[in-house]
């Protein structure tokens, strides 16, 4: 399959599409939880202002080609800092039981299911040489056959979200999410053509920070329940 440039915005329309169903899946269980419209819409901003911000600065300080916060993409793991950050500061401001960090988390397993196929369309996040079936070649930026590692991630990332939306009510899916989502992330990289030059990925450094923190979060949380 040859995917040549297209001179349409197609990358923010898809990105934006993905925010929106993210969104619409935060909204649906706020109604749930009876928030108040005035407090959704006050998260919906804190979200949409820190997932965008943090994920243009993330992929600012990890990419090495010469652009600005203004035409950079957005990085996954700079979306997932701005919106637990997001979640936080609206559960200070306003108190709740602690579910809209929930569904959130769990929403950015879709939106990044999504996103992937922005990258996809768009040449970027390309995976690594590949003559087999379903390659891909993108001639306005490398023209060869490449594994189509933005799809296995649309379709994995996908499988998460149904998995964790359907055992949602579990005391424990914070934790599990964040740690499926960061070792899928870490397996999918090897896929990506950065491991053509490198052995391990800021992203899989990442990965296994977060997936660190957030085991030592739950044994802390855990052990002060049984105290």
């Amino acid at each position: 399959m040859t995917i040549n440039k297209i001179n349409f915005p197609i990358y923010g329309i898809i990105i934006l599409i993905s925010i929106i169903i993210g969104m619409i899946y935060i909204y649906i269980k706020m109604k749930k939880e009876n928030f108040k419209n005035k407090n959704i819409l006050l998260y919906f901003i804190l979200y949409l202002t820190f997932s965008i911000t943090f994920g243009k600065i993330f992929n600012l300080l990890v990419n090495d080609e010469n652009i600005n916060i203004i035409n950079t993409g957005l990085s996954s793991y700079g979306g997932v800092i701005g919106i637990i950050l997001a979640s936080f500061i609206f559960e200070k401001i306003l108190p709740t039981n602690k579910k809209i960090i929930k569904y959130s988390i769990i929403s950015l397993t879709i939106v990044y299911s999504i996103s992937k196929i922005a990258c996809f369309v768009s040449g970027c996040c390309y995976g690594i040489p590949y003559n087999g079936i379903f390659s891909v070649k993108y001639p306005n930026v490398l023209n060869i056959s490449l594994f189509p590692v933005q799809l296995l991630e649309t379709i994995i990332f996908f499988i998460i979200f149904l998995v964790c939306n359907k055992i949602r009510n579990n005391r424990n899916i914070i934790y599990l999410t964040i740690i499926l989502s960061s070792f899928a992330k870490f397996s999918l990289d090897f896929l990506r053509y950065d491991h053509v030059t490198k052995n391990i990925t800021v992203n899989q450094i990442f990965s296994i920070l977060l997936i660190i923190i957030t085991l030592i979060i739950y044994i802390i949380n855990r052990n002060r329940k049984e105290e």
